[in-house]
């Protein structure tokens, strides 16, 4: 499962709506919604869990976007599965095609009513949001929190102004506003012991983590493809320069060419220790990985001043996923990893 089938490439003619409908039809976004429901997830063993955290990262390495898209919607399968029976029935009993986005922050409040619930709440930069068929949102239920159920046309969802990077992810702002929620949407928020429960029999790392570890390889991804991106384009010039590059720039190319190629490759290895960790060990090894990626990303961007900030250079184009992606992730580091 290193490879996801299907995945697409990106194309920088391509809107972001074009690319988001090639990713909702390709099998990438399935990778952890269960088998019963239609999804490639057999099990949450531990084989499973780091292949689909290679795909998101081979998937990002070719589009930043594609790649965050991945990871947030299996991640969110992976929610939904958790919960049990009945919440995978909503979402994917009458089509398996359909797709959840979720936010584990509880942005919103519950309140009980004639045997039903009102929900509001606001929840920012919800991956998927934008293209979603379920949201899947995290509230307060006095001193509880909750996971509620909703359909997409329940809810509103702003697009976000002025994000740069990250263009085809969906990202949206969700916003409820005094809505009559059915109690058979409202789920209690599985805590870390209750993994093994749900769609599957074993368990697998708690939804924090792994959404954590998620979102750090598609950055890490993302700057692993302006690494190959940025090394494609100094070889092709050196082979039409004949001998005539200066010598100390190339020396000094290649130096920063192999430092980041090595906090690429140890930010790899601290996504592997995170699946393994505690929330506070993993926040630790995701807030390194997440920064030595960024660090790597903007290194090879400033190197010689040769990449333009326009879609045209794929070099420019995956750093701006790679910057979007380590501020959502700085962002979500911390509380959310202790979700359940």
């Amino acid at each position: 499962m290193a490879e996801p089938p299907g995945a697409p490439g990106t194309d920088p003619g391509v809107s972001a709506a074009e690319s988001i409908a090639v990713l909702r039809d390709s099998e990438s976004c399935r990778l952890l919604q269960p088998v019963r429901f239609g999804g490639r997830a057999a099990s949450r063993s531990a084989s499973v869990v780091s292949g689909f955290i290679a795909a998101v990262a081979d998937l990002a390495e070719r589009d930043g976007s594609g790649g965050w898209f991945a990871a947030a919607v299996n991640t969110s399968a992976y929610r939904v599965a958790s919960l049990g029976d009945a919440a995978a029935e909503r979402v994917w009993g009458a089509d398996t095609g359909a797709l959840v986005a979720a936010c584990e922050e509880p942005a919103g409040l519950l309140t009980a009513e004639a045997g039903q619930f009102r929900l509001t709440g606001r929840w920012e930069s919800v991956t998927g949001a934008l293209c979603a068929d379920w949201l899947l949102l995290s509230a307060l239920d006095g001193d509880s929190v909750r996971c509620v159920l909703l359909p997409r046309d329940t809810v509103r969802v702003d697009q976000q102004a002025g994000l740069r990077g990250l263009d085809a992810a969906g990202i949206g702002d969700v916003a409820v506003s005094d809505a009559l929620v059915d109690t058979q949407a409202v789920f209690a928020s599985p805590d870390d012991s209750s993994c093994a429960t749900g769609e599957f029999d074993d368990a697998g790392p708690p939804y924090g983590i792994l959404a954590g570890v998620a979102r750090t390889a598609a950055v890490v991804g993302a700057a692993s493809g302006v690494w190959q991106a940025h090394v494609g384009q100094v070889r092709r010039r050196l082979a039409t320069s004949y001998g005539s590059e200066d010598t100390t720039e190339l020396t000094a190319s290649a130096v920063l060419v192999a430092k980041a190629e090595s906090d690429i490759d140890a930010a790899r290895l601290q996504l592997v220790a995170a699946l393994s960790a505690d929330a506070a060990g993993a926040a630790t090894a995701l807030r390194q990985a997440v920064t030595r990626a960024r660090n790597a990303a903007d290194q090879l961007l400033s190197s010689g001043s040769r990449h333009a900030l326009d879609a045209t250079d794929p070099v420019a184009r995956l750093w701006l996923d790679v910057l979007a992606g380590y501020r959502l992730t700085i962002r979500r580091i911390g509380g959310d990893l202790n979700a359940g």
